[in-house]
């Protein structure tokens, strides 16, 4: 064998020797089992299982994938993750009804929508100091934060609006009105859109995110709880109809709808935009769905009572292991 055939053969033998990296990974929390599952999105197999207690909800992975935040309303606290160790790093005490949580993209800091007290927590994620208190609607619960960090919305659910407010100042910069007790709010892709899941109303609202004008309302399945943006479609996850409903982000017309487990809940979309993986509440599940086909490619069994309520898909070389 000529030896410039024989490197290329021996470098081959080497990569293919080598442990592949792993892919994205989810961190699913189950409020019932008091756990947070590291799920490998690949394989779609548990990895890990963190006991997290006080009924943990809501979940953010932030932008560079080193550290998930959890609420956990019971508990009064939130729950910092290191997502390679696959461990909890510290428990910082918030007071109130913690649910929605976002991280700015920077990595801090956390933002805890505080059902009770009607206000967004602005958290120091290492001192574990809350560091300010911004004004919000009546029992704030999604939260998300725009992706040069500027922005952040939450979905006022009492007051039946989603708040914008300066991340900088705290001050509200609109309040706009939306349809029956909005709960998951998110931005679109390109950051345009807001949507608000109308959980009482049965429907999306469609929201201008530089006018902070309604750019619609689109009628989804029964009480919808989140939606997500990708490849030019949303996904709205139905908790009653057991499905998620999908349409086009351009024209609002319905494309489909998806059978997808009971009580679906959580959604979020991979890195790529090829699929989304939502967790269904009383089946215990976390499936995979094509964005281009619609078609359910996956499932994965977790602990009881799956929420996932946040962005909970992070990149990771080997989590949990």
């Amino acid at each position: 064998m000529r030896p410039a055939r024989a490197a290329a053969v021996a470098a081959a033998l080497l990569a293919l020797a080598a442990p592949a990296a792993a892919g994205e990974m989810a961190f699913v929390t189950s409020q019932e089992a008091e756990s947070v599952s590291i799920v490998d999105l690949d394989a779609m197999i548990v990895r890990k299982t963190i006991p997290v207690g006080g009924k943990p909800a809501g979940i953010a992975v932030s932008a560079d994938g080193r550290r998930a935040y959890v609420s956990r309303p019971e508990a009064k606290a939130i729950s910092v993750i290191d997502t390679e160790a696959g461990t909890v790093l510290r428990e910082i005490e918030v007071g109130g009804g913690p649910l929605g949580i976002a991280v700015h993209p920077s990595g801090a800091p956390v933002y805890v929508a505080d059902w009770y007290s009607h206000s967004l927590l602005v958290v120091d994620p290492e001192t574990g100091a809350v560091a300010a208190r911004f004004e919000t609607g009546q029992s704030p619960s999604g939260v998300a934060v725009s992706a040069d960090g500027r922005v952040i919305v939450t979905a006022d659910r009492d007051s039946d609006q989603v708040s914008f407010i300066d991340a900088a100042s705290g001050s509200a910069i609109a309040r706009i009105r939306v349809g029956a007790r909005p709960f998951g709010v998110s931005f679109s892709p390109d950051g345009t859109r807001v949507y608000a899941a109308d959980v009482g109303s049965d429907d999306v609202t469609v929201i201008d995110a530089a006018r902070h004008t309604v750019l619609g309302r689109v009628p989804v399945g029964s009480h919808p709880y989140a939606a997500a943006e990708t490849r030019g479609r949303v996904f709205v996850t139905d908790q009653y109809g057991g499905t998620v409903t999908v349409f086009d982000a351009a024209t609002r017309e319905r494309v489909g709808q998806i059978e997808t487990g009971e009580y679906p809940e959580g959604i979020d979309v991979s890195a790529d935009g090829r699929y989304l993986y939502v967790a269904n509440w009383f089946d215990n599940t976390l499936v995979k769905i094509d964005a281009e086909t619609l078609a359910l490619v996956g499932s994965v069994e977790v602990p009881d009572g799956p929420r996932a309520f946040g962005e909970f898909i992070a990149a990771s070389s080997d989590p949990g292991k």
